[in-house]
C-alpha cells in the first residue's frame, strides 16, 4: 500500500481514537465543572466572621437575622475575589495555547492534522486568602465533585483531580513567506467544557541546510488564543506570545527528528457571569414578587421581623445574594521544550511546558506552586 494510499486509513483510525477519548470521557463528565458561586465571603456579626454556610442559611431562614439584630440584607454573601482569581489562574494555564510545534513550518504546501493529548498539574488542595483573612480551598469549593445517588452534586468537591486531561483536535497549514495557521478544538476532561482557538506562526529563520547559516537553528515567533465555551458562569480565554528555536536531524535520510525549546508569556482573562450564591433559595418566591418599585427595588407582599418589637421590612433580603467577581487579568512566564518525530506521513510529538517563575511573585494573590504540563502528539503529515 503506498502513502498516499494509506491517508484514509490513518485518518479513520485518527477519527476513531478522537472519538473513543470523547464518549469514555464524557462518562465522567460535570466532577470538575466550575462552579464559582460556591466561592463566597461570609458576612461578619460583632465584627467576627461567621462560619461557613452562614449566609447560605439566613437566605434559606431569613428569621435567623433578627437573632443576631440584623436585616437578611445585612448578611449578605459576597464574593470571594481571590478565590476565583486563583482558580481562573490554573485553569487557563491547562487551558493555554500549548506550542507544541516546532520553529519550522509544514511549508507552503503542508498540512498537519493532528490529535493533542495534555495533561496540567494543578493546585487541587490549594488554600487562598481572602480579603476578610478566611481561607478557601478554591478547587474543593469552585468545582462540582461527585454526584449522589439521586442526582444533585455534593455541597463541596472533596477530592478535586489534580491532574487537568485536555484532548485537541488541531489541524496545521504552511503559507507563504514563512507562516504558518493552525486551528484547535479540545474537550476538558470530567466537564462539560470545550476549547476552540487558533495559532498563528512567523518563522523568522528556517530552512538553510547548507553553508555558514546551515548551522544556525530555525528561529519562529508566534500567537495563540484559547477560549473556553460549555459553561454559563464564567468566561475564560487565554492568550500566548513566544518565541521558539528548533532543529531538525535527519535519521537514515527518511526520518526527521526536532528537538525545541523556546518561552512563552501567557494572558489569562477571567470573568464571571452573574450568579446566584444561594440557588437553593428563590428569591421572587420568598419575597412575594410582585413587580418593581419607582426606585427599582422589588415589590415585596412577604414580610421578615427586623428584630425590634412590631417592626417589619419587606424579605427580599436574598435578591443581595446575587453576585460577580471582579474580572481577572493574570500574565504567566512560561517556558518549553519538545521533540517531534515524522516518519513519512506519520508525526509524533512530546513536550513539557512549565512556570518560570512563581504565579505570586507576579500577582501576591496566587498559589506560589509552580504549573507544568505535559503533552503527547500523534497525527498525519501531508
Amino acid at each position: 500500500m503506498g502513502s498516499f494510499a494509506r491517508v484514509p486509513l490513518r485518518l479513520t483510525v485518527a477519527c476513531g481514537f478522537v472519538a473513543s477519548l470523547l464518549v469514555s470521557a464524557s462518562a465522567y463528565a460535570g466532577g470538575m465543572d466550575p462552579t464559582p458561586e460556591r466561592l463566597v465571603l461570609q458576612p461578619k456579626v460583632g465584627g467576627v466572621v461567621q462560619g461557613a454556610g452562614f449566609c447560605q442559611a439566613v437566605a434559606a431562614n431569613p428569621a435567623l437575622a433578627a437573632k443576631v439584630g440584623m436585616l437578611p440584607d445585612q448578611l449578605a454573601c459576597t464574593p470571594d475575589n481571590v478565590a476565583f482569581k486563583n482558580l481562573v489562574s490554573e485553569l487557563g494555564f491547562a487551558l493555554a495555547p500549548s506550542t507544541m510545534h516546532s520553529a519550522r513550518t509544514t511549508g507552503f504546501g503542508g498540512f498537519v492534522l493532528s490529535l493533542e493529548a495534555s495533561y496540567t498539574h494543578i493546585n487541587a488542595d490549594g488554600v487562598s486568602k481572602g480579603a476578610d483573612g478566611s481561607l478557601t480551598q478554591y478547587w474543593h469549593a469552585g468545582t462540582q465533585g461527585s454526584v449522589a445517588p439521586d442526582g444533585t452534586y455534593s455541597a463541596a468537591n472533596n477530592s478535586p483531580d489534580s491532574l487537568i486531561g485536555v484532548y485537541t483536535l488541531k489541524a496545521r497549514k504552511g503559507l507563504p513567506f514563512g507562516f504558518e495557521l493552525d486551528g484547535a478544538v479540545g474537550y476538558v476532561s470530567n466537564t462539560s467544557l470545550w476549547t476552540i482557538g487558533a495559532d498563528l506562526r512567523w518563522a523568522i529563520l528556517e530552512g538553510f541546510r547548507t553553508g555558514p547559516m546551515g548551522y544556525f537553528p530555525d528561529i519562529a515567533i508566534g500567537t495563540g488564543v484559547r477560549t473556553i465555551t460549555g459553561s454559563s458562569k464564567m468566561y475564560l480565554t487565554t492568550v500566548g506570545i513566544d518565541v521558539e528555536a528548533s532543529k531538525p536531524i535527519t535519521l537514515a535520510d527518511e526520518a526527521v527528528i526536532t528537538p525545541y525549546i523556546g518561552y512563552q508569556q501567557l494572558f489569562i482573562y477571567g470573568n464571571s457571569a452573574v450568579l446566584d450564591a444561594t440557588p437553593g433559595v428563590n428569591a421572587m418566591q420568598q419575597c412575594g414578587y410582585t413587580g418593581q418599585q419607582a426606585s427599582g427595588a422589588p415589590a415585596c407582599t412577604n414580610k421578615v421581623a427586623t428584630g425590634t418589637a412590631g417592626q417589619t421590612v419587606a424579605n427580599d433580603g436574598d435578591f443581595n445574594n446575587n453576585i460577580t467577581f471582579d474580572p481577572v487579568r493574570i500574565q504567566r512566564n512560561r517556558g518549553f521544550l519538545g521533540v517531534t518525530y515524522r516518519y513519512e506521513l506519520l508525526y509524533l510529538g512530546a513536550q513539557f511546558l512549565f512556570d518560570l517563575t512563581s504565579p505570586n511573585s507576579i500577582d501576591p494573590d496566587l498559589n506560589s506552586t509552580r504549573q507544568w504540563t505535559m503533552s503527547l502528539e500523534g497525527g498525519v503529515f501531508f
